[in-house]
């Protein structure tokens, strides 16, 4: 206990030295930023060390009523050894709002060890003293409150309204009130988003609503939900409107004449009441033409490359690693294909995506490299392209080529290599010796015949038989597939289940693009097959007359096309889930067993 003392005594002591030792912070604040004519508001000062000549800008639109209070505050922490000292000296005026508009407060200025230090400057927007709720107000350059009319509502709000497929697209929920809520329904879900791949931001819980100026009214406002959207199509996609449940607290009269009534004051009744939010429309646009290196990414990225060794033996392990950031859809870029020298054994490269906001982060591929022969290789460069919607055109980079020189190691193989084989297919030669045979076998007599023995007419009497079959199952087959459009019609289930079947082998091997691909395939070319359509008139609209004319279930036909939707789509953002990816492919068995049953 008497160290404990002695520890706090020396701190004391040393205490005006450390809070010398610290940078100027000094901060500018305004409580509340937004409010009406007539209203107060405090302007706050903050700052870390102890100033003299603290001078506020001339704020001629607004009132003093008092100030400059000032308050002290200090802590002293010790983490691992580590002292650390925080002291905040805090100064506050307060002002009544004059005059209607949005007013800048310059920067305030101190003196500190003969250098002047300033604030930031901070914005205080007046509105009226009534409601005025006509016209429209837009807080920022994409979001737009219109005429609510209403103590309580909910819009969704995006940043943009035009965008490239595979674009980033910021959306939030945001909800306005002018009247007390005691919560929001927990079981919220927030939009559908269909068309998108969506991406949750996390974001602070809120603790207190925050006054904003709606239309020329102030509604205490809040973000309920943030969600990065990437265009899965292109077109016009309209965000369909979705309901958020609140709770409202409101005042009510006690209905006894009971003279304690005024002393407990009124009764609080909490009502329901559930929101419609607004529909957004967003306009998508196709990408130009695609180069080759082309693989989904969009956004405006920068490419690094790096190996960390350039000389070792053979069997020593070489790092190289790729390194591609900046603003885009960073998690849905590819792995880069790189053509490595076929001596040089590669392993599945580490991938480590780091978001640094919903706008931009990097993702990093890991490569362990080992060469098992002495030699010098070279790692050649390769091109990652993606689209830059700013400039509505394609960037291509290009990597770095690597020299490696590989010495012979102390534990070096001399087998013969057949050179451009991958790792799998490395073979020894030299070894052309066969083994003896040290298992049982049957012998035959040298020079023996089976030409007029009983069972040599046996055997050409049934080939004759065959013969004869073959030429009849022949016609017959010649007769069936003379009407190509019953040929499709029959061949049509067995085609679509064997792309199925690849399908499940990309599903199995993760390959998610070929796995779609395969099977939307199956799904159309079952279609064309089924209904009789040539390649050239193979569409939605066409085919989807046809099966109404069949008069097939609503249900069923809404199924198709949901699938065929599903692979489009995940063709641009190949990062689903395994589940959905293994229940698309039990989708499309289900919707060919019962097309088969239908469409005889």
């Amino acid at each position: 206990m008497l160290i404990k003392r002695i520890y706090i005594l020396i701190l004391l002591v040393i205490y005006p030295s450390l809070a010398n030792c610290q940078d100027i912070d000094f901060k500018a604040a305004a409580i509340p930023g937004v409010l009406r004519v007539g209203e107060q508001f405090r302007l706050v000062y903050s700052i870390n060390q102890n100033v003299s000549d603290l001078e506020i800008p001339n704020l001629k639109d607004f009132q003093l009523l008092s100030g400059p209070s000032s308050s002290f505050s200090s802590s002293i922490q010790t983490v691992n050894g580590k002292t650390t000292s925080t002291i905040q000296y805090t100064y506050t005026y307060y002002f009544r709002a004059l005059k209607e508009g949005t007013f800048t407060i310059s920067p305030a200025k101190v003196k500190y060890k003969g250098k002047t230090w300033e604030s930031n400057a901070i914005t205080v927007e007046i509105v009226g003293t009534g409601s005025q709720q006509q016209g429209q107000q837009q807080d920022n350059p994409s979001q737009t409150v219109t005429n609510p009319g209403e103590d309580v509502f909910v819009r969704l709000h995006v940043d943009k309204h035009t965008a490239y497929i595979g674009e980033q697209i910021i959306a939030w929920v945001k909800i306005y009130t002018k009247i007390d809520l005691s919560g929001l329904d927990q079981g919220y879900k927030g939009p559908e988003f269909t068309g998108f791949y969506k991406q949750p931001v996390e974001i602070p819980q809120i603790h207190q609503l925050n006054p904003e100026n709606v239309n020329g009214d102030i509604y205490y406002t809040g973000t309920i939900q943030k969600v990065v959207l990437y265009p899965q199509r292109t077109g016009e996609i309209t965000i369909e409107p979705f309901d958020v449940g609140v709770t409202i607290r409101k005042q009510v009269q006690r209905r006894s004449r009971s003279p304690f009534d005024n002393f407990f004051g009124p009764a609080v009744q909490e009502i329901p009441k559930t929101l419609k939010s607004n529909a957004v429309k967003i306009k998508i646009k196709p990408l130009p033409a695609r180069p080759q290196s082309f693989t989904g990414a969009v956004g405006n990225f920068t490419l690094k490359s790096s190996v960390d060794k350039s000389t070792l033996k053979t069997n020593e392990a070489l790092t190289y690693k790729v390194i591609v950031s900046g603003k885009g859809n960073v998690k849905l870029i590819d792995e880069p294909k790189i053509s490595f020298p076929a001596n040089i054994e590669q392993f599945e490269p580490k991938t480590v995506v780091n978001q640094t906001n919903e706008l931009s982060g990097t993702k990093s591929f890991e490569y362990v490299l080992i060469p098992r022969y002495a030699g010098a290789y070279t790692i050649p460069p390769f091109e990652f392209t993606f689209f830059d919607p700013a400039k509505s055109s394609f960037t291509r980079l290009t990597s770095e080529e690597y020299t490696i020189n590989v010495e012979k190691g102390d534990e070096d193989t001399t087998a013969v290599v057949v050179s451009g084989l991958s790792k799998e297919d490395f073979r020894l030669l030299g070894k052309d010796i066969l083994f003896i045979k040290n298992k049982p076998f049957r012998l035959y007599n040298a020079g023996k015949v089976i030409y007029g023995r009983p069972y040599f007419f046996l055997v050409y009497v049934i080939s004759l038989i065959l013969f004869l079959l073959v030429i009849i199952i022949r016609r017959e087959s010649i007769k069936r597939n003379a009407n190509i459009s019953q040929v499709k019609n029959r061949r049509a289930n067995r085609l679509a289940r064997k792309r199925l079947k690849r399908a499940q082998v990309y599903l199995g091997h993760n390959q998610q693009e070929q796995y779609y691909e395969e099977v939307m395939k199956a799904m159309w070319g079952y279609l064309g097959d089924k209904l009789s359509l040539p390649v050239a008139e193979l569409s939605r609209d066409k085919s989807r007359e046809i099966l109404v004319q069949k008069q097939l279930d609503r249900e069923l036909l809404t199924g198709i096309y949901a699938l065929l939707d599903n692979c489009e789509y995940a063709r641009f953002a190949p990062s689903s889930e395994l589940s959905d990816m293994r229940k698309l492919y039990s989708d499309a068995i289900n919707i060919i067993s019962k097309l088969e049953q239908r469409l005889k």
